[in-house]
């Protein structure tokens, strides 16, 4: 009995590198990051659906209990008021707040702060440098003509 020759790792006619393969297992594959509003999308539908089944559930309860039928619709149309009022109250606090703080989410206020003080710092090292040299200080010398001004994105 004569053996099949071995080719390696052949498939159908090509060659593939096990370091090939190895890179195509680390790939992960890219997942688009949710939108700015689907936050509060979900956090409107939580209050709205929250409302109609705490309250229409305390009146399915009430409705097995006094042996009625009228206080789950009631329940539910009181739950889905509530909710929307909540809803409406929760977005009127944000349209009431200045536009700056509204602009910024938490983590570009975050970035923020933390470059003013890292221009802090700098300023305070640069100075302490400057004294402990007896070099001239920005403010003693003349003014430049290209002053950089740092924004926040």
């Amino acid at each position: 009995m004569r053996r099949a020759p071995r080719h390696g790792n052949r498939m159908h006619g090509t060659s593939v590198s096990p370091d090939k393969v190895r890179d195509a297992m680390k790939m992960f594959p890219r997942v688009n990051p949710p939108s700015k509003g689907a936050d509060e999308v979900w956090a409107v539908l939580g209050s709205l659906m929250s409302g109609l089944l705490l309250f229409g559930g305390l009146g399915w309860l009430l409705d097995q209990w006094w042996d009625i039928r009228v206080m789950a619709p009631v329940g539910a149309i009181v739950g889905m008021a509530l909710g929307i009022y909540a809803v409406v109250m929760r977005h009127a606090q944000r349209a009431d707040a200045t536009p700056e703080t509204s602009e910024l989410t938490s983590s570009a206020r975050a970035k923020a702060d933390a470059a003013r003080a890292l221009r802090e710092a700098k300023t305070a090292n640069r100075r302490r440098a400057l004294r402990s040299t007896g070099s001239v200080t920005r403010q003693d010398a003349a003014p430049c003509a290209d002053i950089r001004r740092e924004t926040v994105a």
